[in-house]
């Protein structure tokens, strides 16, 4: 093997570590959601189940890839669609293919504890336990009237549920405010 080869090959291994790395130090000790796609067959039954007025708001709380909210332009092409995301690898792979399929969803690096929720007709998030319970409050204090919120295998612990969407692959919870 050539030695640019070896090289190029290192770097790419180095990226890997370095991102599993930071994944676990921001699971283990910040309480950070880990970078998981939502499954595109769950996508697509929440996609098909959801309404939203014209130029509604979508927010795609750690929205990792913004899978979702690419998936919600096709139902929603007059809808802004915005995703955060705090976690740089997953900010970066999102701003690409973004970029490459000439979207005009927006995908912004930032903290979702630090995101003004009020604008937003629809959250979506698949997150975990802790982020879901620190985000319920968030959400009951800036959420507007309603607001649906959709969760992915992670409900929030007191809110009331309208429905649950459930299959092998895991369940969906749906909330208004």
């Amino acid at each position: 093997m050539s030695l640019v080869i070896q090289i190029i090959i290192m770097f790419f291994f180095a990226i890997f570590a370095v991102f599993f790395t930071v994944q676990f130090y921001n699971i283990l000790f910040r309480g950070y959601a880990p970078f998981i796609s939502s499954k595109k067959e769950i996508i697509k039954k929440i996609i098909s189940k959801l309404e939203l007025k014209e130029n509604g708001v979508i927010y795609e709380l750690g929205c990792g890839n913004a899978g979702f909210l690419r998936a919600a332009r096709k139902k929603f092409p007059s809808a802004e669609l915005v995703g955060f995301e705090y976690s740089f690898l997953p900010y970066v792979i999102a701003q690409i293919q973004n970029s490459l399929s000439k979207s005009k969803i927006s995908i912004r690096k930032k903290n979702i504890f630090k995101v003004d929720l009020s604008q937003a007709d629809v959250l979506y998030c698949y997150l975990n336990v802790l982020t879901m319970k620190k985000l319920e409050e968030k959400i009951k204090t800036e959420g507007k009237s309603g607001l649906k919120i959709i969760s992915y295998q992670f409900p929030l612990p007191d809110m009331k549920i309208e429905e649950i969407l459930a299959d092998e692959k895991g369940k969906v919870y749906f909330y208004s405010l």
